[in-house]
């Protein structure tokens, strides 16, 4: 079995060396499509044995379908330039790859963005199988056309969220290749409801910059979801991402009562997702009630220990990025639960043992030295820098007491 890894590159000669480190040695060739680079990108993909094609751009499942067409693995595995693939994820991958089934055609993984807390950002079908009809679509959210995907736990790292200006460039890149496709789909098609849910992920990120596009991803989420009316069987994991987002919008633009009304309609629709529940804590945070708000913390935590074990064991695909606001909450002053909520908070983390149950009893516990044994278990079990970070804090506060006594 012959293994490629594909990559398309424009003046990316500051994160490609971090890649192609990374791939050294994994894959049995690998073929770099270069779109008019001016800097070293060509240079550096040679020095490492790459095979380098020059191509002009025409969108990006162009280049990539130019990658496909050089390549000559019986697997694909398709790379952007500011990727890193750890030797663990690449074994895992490799497994997968070996063990599949014929009739499986690709394999989506999960996206970590560094600069951004390392959570999930996406699920992508990035690993597919080198036969006929299998190529990409789309100028800017590119997609593979496979018929046959399977998830599996494994993951490459991303630092395109690193550098804040570089990430609004690429999104108001990307905006101008949406409203392109947009003029050339026919509206109401499916893949014209694709990408209107590109298009307000887009405007949704620019928003952070520029205010004036909260009103327009709104009206683009709203004819996302006048047009999917709740059809899972043809938009599934758009759906339920599309709720997420109007459900953010609403509540940037504090048009609290429809975002209540909305969520009560996708709770109607038995959606877990911790995103949901997120937005039913701070409902019922907001209005005073800690019991309810304890219930649906609670589940927040619950669902992100599961996806944290496998992101993939959700029918929706789960692409969670609710981990930065659950943690961000730890860093703020608790509420006030009853002691039966508290008891039932130890027995769930006796039970489970999962890292963000630790972190909610850590949250609630009012003895400064059992704070301290549930971070010591936690660090010992998953060790990460939010837990490290939680110790510093503790340290932090300890010496300033002491100080001031």
């Amino acid at each position: 079995m012959k293994i490629s890894a594909c990559i398309i590159a424009k003046n990316e000669e500051k994160n490609l060396p971090r890649l192609l480190k990374s791939l050294k040695g994994k894959f049995d060739e690998i073929v770099l499509v270069d779109t008019g680079s001016t800097d070293r990108t060509k240079e550096i993909a040679k020095s490492y044995g790459c095979k380098v094609v020059e191509h002009e751009w025409n969108g990006f499942a162009d280049a990539r379908n130019r990658a496909v067409k050089e390549a000559s693995g019986d697997w694909l595995w398709h790379f952007d330039a500011d990727f890193e693939l750890e030797d663990l994820e690449f074994k895992k991958a490799l497994s997968a790859m070996q063990r599949a089934p014929k009739e499986v055609d690709a394999f989506a993984i999960g996206v970590k963005n560094f600069g951004r807390n390392g959570e999930i950002k996406a699920i992508s079908s990035h690993i597919f199988i080198h036969r006929a009809g299998i190529e990409w679509k789309g100028k800017v959210h590119e997609s593979p056309k496979a018929k046959l995907v399977i998830g599996i736990p494994v993951f490459v790292n991303h630092y395109g969220y690193a550098d804040p200006k570089l990430l609004f460039k690429k999104g108001e890149r990307n905006l101008n290749l949406l409203l392109e496709e947009l003029q050339e789909l026919p509206k109401g098609s499916k893949e014209y409801n694709y990408k209107l849910f590109f298009l307000v992920q887009t405007y949704n990120l620019l928003s952070a910059k520029d205010k004036s596009y909260l009103s327009k991803a709104l009206s683009a989420a709203e004819e996302f979801l006048r047009a999917a009316k709740d059809n899972f069987s043809d938009y599934g994991f758009f759906l339920v991402y599309m709720y997420n987002y109007y459900l953010q919008l609403l509540w940037k633009t504090n048009r609290r009562k429809e975002a209540e009304k909305i969520l009560n309609h996708v709770f109607s629709l038995n959606i877990n997702l911790p995103e949901f529940f997120f937005f039913a804590y701070k409902i019922f945070r907001e209005k005073g009630n800690s019991a309810k708000a304890f219930d649906y913390i609670l589940q927040v935590a619950k669902q992100l220990d599961i996806i944290n074990s496998n992101p993939f064991v959700s029918s929706w695909g789960n692409a969670s990025e609710c981990l930065p606001a659950f943690e961000n909450e730890i860093l703020t002053p608790p509420f006030s639960i009853s002691s039966k909520n508290m008891e039932k908070l130890r027995e769930e983390w006796k039970k489970n043992k999962g890292r963000n149950l630790g972190l909610l009893l850590y949250w609630f516990e009012a003895n400064k030295t059992e704070k301290i044994k549930i971070l010591r278990k936690l660090s010992l079990r998953y060790g990460d820098s939010f837990i490290y970070k939680l110790f510093l804090l503790n340290k932090l506060q300890e010496e300033k007491h002491h100080l001031s006594t």
